[in-house]
């Protein structure tokens, strides 16, 4: 008896080892690899200690939550740069661009642990792409007085720097679309992410895998929200995507194009690239920051019909 036990302890122990590296594969939104997808306080102020940097970690009170955020300030008067993290992730996602001086000589740096997320309510979903982007918008209220804002948005990330440009467009200066999940009508079904909302497989999933299949599954519903509103966005838009992204299909880059006024919309094509464009084209990113920040690039009268093809 004893043996069979065992024995079956094994087997649902492999099985739902399996589902999670099944459920990495499927709906990693970052490329992290601590299953947990966060840092500690003291982890990060470590990382930037050895560099020389000092960026400030900080607490803002939003409704029932707290949000943990991290910003590096250089001086009143320039952009902020407001990194938004994918599904599952956290600030140091974009630790990277903290440490650019060519970039903070420019332009203020935050980036958010997103609701349920890092030190923002582990492991507690909240599904609304709205609520989402209230909580990001009222630390930049907080933080960034007379401040243009430009929203760098990856993956889920993406439709929440959207959302806001939809709600709270007139403050801000322009968006950065990174490989973003935006087509309702191209959104990956991923039978197995439905598995943490059964129990016991949801009590033994990570916190913030569990997070992540949850906004997975009600993603769809909340993108169609969406729909009907992208003509309230009057800031320009830069969508840059992969043609081989594995994660968030690049039809998702004609969907853009038929939603955003061509008068606000760049489109950038990486050929053969996948979906960790954060990373993996890091320099990319940069500069398109870089040439909006310093006003080179992506104002109403540039942008029109900007439709642009890279080859990796």
């Amino acid at each position: 008896m004893k043996i069979r036990l065992l024995f079956a302890v094994k087997i649902l122990a492999a099985i739902f080892v399996s589902l999670i590296v099944l459920l990495r594969l499927e709906i990693i939104g970052s490329p992290m690899q601590n299953m947990s997808f966060r840092y500690s306080d003291k982890q990060i102020i470590k990382q930037f200690i050895n560099s020389g940097q000092k960026p400030q970690l900080k607490y803002h009170a939003f409704n029932d939550r707290t949000i943990r955020y991290l910003v590096r300030k250089n001086r009143p008067g320039l952009p902020t740069v407001v990194f938004i993290h994918g599904a599952p992730g956290s600030l140091s996602d974009y630790s990277r661009y903290f440490g650019n001086e060519a970039l903070f000589a420019k332009a203020n740096l935050i980036s958010v642990d997103r609701l349920g997320y890092g030190y923002s309510g582990f492991g507690k979903s909240e599904t609304s792409i709205r609520l989402q982007g209230k909580a990001i918008h009222s630390i930049i209220r907080n933080e960034c007085e007379n401040s243009e804002i430009i929203l760098v948005g990856h993956s889920y990330g993406g439709p929440v720097a959207i959302q806001m440009a939809m709600d709270f467009g007139d403050g801000y200066k322009a968006v950065i679309l990174l490989a973003p999940a935006l087509d309702p009508g191209h959104e990956k079904k991923i039978m197995l992410a439905r598995l943490p909302a059964y129990q016991p497989i949801r009590w033994l999933t990570p916190p913030a895998l569990r997070v992540a299949a949850d906004e997975k599954n009600t993603h769809v519903a909340e993108l169609k929200k969406m729909l009907g509103r992208y003509d309230l966005i009057k800031i320009p838009v830069c969508h840059i995507h992969g043609t081989s992204d594995s994660l968030v299909p690049y039809e998702n880059v004609a969907f853009s194009r038929r939603t955003i006024s061509p008068k606000w919309l760049e489109t950038i094509s990486l050929e053969n690239v996948d979906h960790f464009l954060p990373w993996s084209h890091y320099d990319l990113v940069v500069d398109k920051i870089l040439e909006i920040a310093s006003g080179h690039g992506l104002s109403s009268e540039q942008v029109g019909n900007g439709n642009f093809s890279y080859t990796n």
